[in-house]
């Protein structure tokens, strides 16, 4: 008796005395189960990796807005702010990227990107703004909408893609 007699031993043959269609039919039915799960939960991930990146956009364009309306020696006032932005990343952190248990294929580099992006644009915005125009509205409004620009901009691939 071989391993295959063995195994299919139990198993009552179909009416063609034959279980390779049946067995077929059901691996592949486990396959399109397995494909279908695994693609679920990238796509709840993408959805956290979307949800944090768009508050990283709305939380620092509102970060960047506010400062534009205080004079470089208003400490406590900024420092009141830098606060609160840093709890709010906090919060978005802990709400939404503990969910990213799997992702899709391409997703470090496009959240890299547009994390990467982000910090460039934030980083600059804030060094002119803090150091060439401090308390101009007008200069951090723009700054504010430029550096929303990258992790919005991240959070519409990572969307597109997965769900393409």
């Amino acid at each position: 008796m071989t391993s295959d007699d063995r195994t299919n031993a139990h198993r009552e043959p179909d009416a063609s005395g034959s279980d390779r269609g049946t067995d077929a039919a059901i691996a592949a039915a486990r396959l399109r189960e397995a494909a279908s799960a695994g693609r679920l939960v990238a796509v709840h991930g993408s959805a956290s990796a979307s949800a944090w990146l768009t508050g990283l956009a709305a939380a620092s364009a509102m970060y960047l807005f506010s400062l534009g309306w205080f004079e470089r020696s208003d400490e406590a006032p900024i420092l009141a702010v830098s606060i609160a932005f840093a709890a709010v990343l906090g919060v978005l952190s802990i709400v939404h990227l503990r969910r990213l248990r799997a992702s899709s294929l391409g997703f470090s580099r496009r959240f890299g990107l547009a994390v990467g992006g982000w910090g460039a644009v934030f980083g600059v915005s804030l060094t002119l703004g803090l150091l060439v125009f401090p308390a101009s509205p007008v200069y951090f409004a723009i700054a504010a909408m430029a550096t929303a620009v990258p992790p919005l901009w991240g959070s519409l691939r990572e969307l597109v893609v997965v769900r393409a």
